[in-house]
């Protein structure tokens, strides 16, 4: 390595060291010395929009960032997570006019919707009730599949039917589904079949179903005894096509999980958390799966065909299946806890990391796409960029999914000034340093 070279590479560890340090001024002065020499060292002038932010200089940083986006920063370690916190810190404006109109004009959707209903219903005939049905696929559950089917048959409000579907088990699932479907109040269908993945098995149940309504169970979990009797009067009179409702922890044995015994409990309820951080329903479904499992779901069959089914997601096509669902309709919660999931050692979220998270990036990437691929969709509330604006750049900032917005929309969003207070964040430890 040349002498230039080698002191180049002295003064880059020199002014990381004094931005790992807190020193961000003289880091600053360390970096603008190595532009001078180099102005396209990216890796440097990464930093440096980085450091910018620390410091609190937030337009600085914008204009520091904006002028990466078209060289190759991009592709580098931490540039899309560390542009991420700068917009999830600038881009919401919770207090302006816009916003305020827009989340009053959300919190009396419900209830406007619901009058206009009950204003219709006393000029015209009551209609037909709407009628529900229950779709469980079963795979490798023979330790608590009855319990399932049992929480089903104990139904306050009975479904129309029961459609299970064992998806190519090789434990005693079938046996088990046989025997527990003996006795039921209401009639059955029961498949047993090749292994063809969850998201097949969903589509064949529901497309078998002749119930207005879908509500899903997962062959481990258990639905409370209220569980359709609480939600379809929920769905109709807000006249949304789909919901879910706050989620409860059994373990193998059914009894109650608290949430501080178990990890996974409570990153499960940090999920469903998102719910109360975010505007809408819709927004949240941007932070992660608030509605946490597939089972949590009740919804029309005729979104179900709109959406064309679940896709082909191992560990995220429920949660793709209420992205794209958002687009079309606002969701309810119940706020009661009307779903009983089951933490177990066979849980998907048990299994390692890097694939989910792999799958979480395609899912956000796939949704990303389409919810740019028009200006408007049926819910005037969808989580898009059209209707929300720099909320929703935030939330693609904080959640890492900047990288799958067209370049233009970043750069139009980095290239209006605000101003600012120094940020909170001065010296933000989860800023990812090269």
């Amino acid at each position: 390595m040349s002498t230039a070279a080698t002191r180049h590479e002295i003064n880059r560890h020199a002014g990381l060291a004094l931005q790992r340090s807190g020193k961000f001024f003289q880091a600053i002065d360390a970096y603008d010395a190595i532009l001078r020499e180099r102005s396209e060292d990216w890796e440097v002038a990464h930093m440096r929009a980085v450091t910018l932010y620390q410091i609190g200089l937030m337009d600085d940083s914008r204009a520091a960032f904006a002028a990466l986006l078209s060289t190759c920063a991009v592709n580098f370690s931490g540039f899309w997570s560390n542009l991420g916190l700068l917009l999830a810190s600038v881009c919401p404006d919770h207090l302006s006019s816009f916003m305020q109109k827009k989340l009053v004009e959300y919190r009396c959707m419900h209830p406007a919707l619901a009058d206009a209903k009950a204003n219709q219903r006393s000029q015209t005939p009551p209609p037909k009730r709407p009628t529900v049905s229950v779709v469980m696929p079963a795979y490798m559950h023979a330790r608590y599949v009855a319990e399932a089917i049992a929480s089903v048959c104990a139904q306050t409000q009975l479904p129309l039917e029961l459609i299970v579907i064992d998806d190519g088990s090789i434990d005693d699932t079938t046996k088990h589904c046989r025997a527990a479907l003996v006795e039921a109040p209401f009639p059955v269908t029961f498949i047993a079949r090749e292994n063809r993945g969850a998201a097949a098995t969903l589509n064949q149940g529901i497309a078998l179903a002749k119930g207005d309504f879908i509500q899903l169970l997962n062959s481990d979990d258990r639905l409370p005894a209220e569980r359709i009797a609480t939600m379809l009067p929920m769905l109709l009179e807000s006249n949304a096509d789909w919901g879910y409702a706050r989620v409860s922890y059994i373990d193998t044995l059914g009894q109650s999980l608290d949430h501080l015994t178990d990890a996974r409990i409570a990153a499960l309820m940090s999920a469903q958390n998102a719910t109360v951080m975010s505007g809408t329903l819709g927004l949240a479904m941007l932070r992660t799966n608030s509605a946490i499992s597939s089972g949590n779901l009740m919804f029309r069959k005729r979104l179900w065909e709109t959406l064309g089914g679940f896709r082909d997601y191992r560990y995220n096509h429920d949660w793709d299946f209420c992205l794209r669902a958002a687009l079309q309709c606002e969701p309810v919660l119940a706020p009661q806890p009307l779903y009983e999931y089951r933490v177990h050692d066979r849980n998907t979220i048990t299994e390692a990391a890097g694939v989910p998270r792999l799958e979480h990036g395609k899912v956000m990437a796939a949704f990303v796409s389409l919810a740019q691929s028009q200006s408007t969709w049926p819910n005037s509330f969808a989580p898009t960029f059209a209707n929300w604006g720099g909320e929703f750049l935030a939330l693609l900032g904080a959640t890492n999914a900047l990288q799958h917005l067209p370049i233009a929309l970043i750069e139009q969003a980095l290239q209006v000034p605000l101003s600012l207070a120094p940020s909170n964040r001065i010296g933000e430890e989860s800023c990812v340093f090269l």
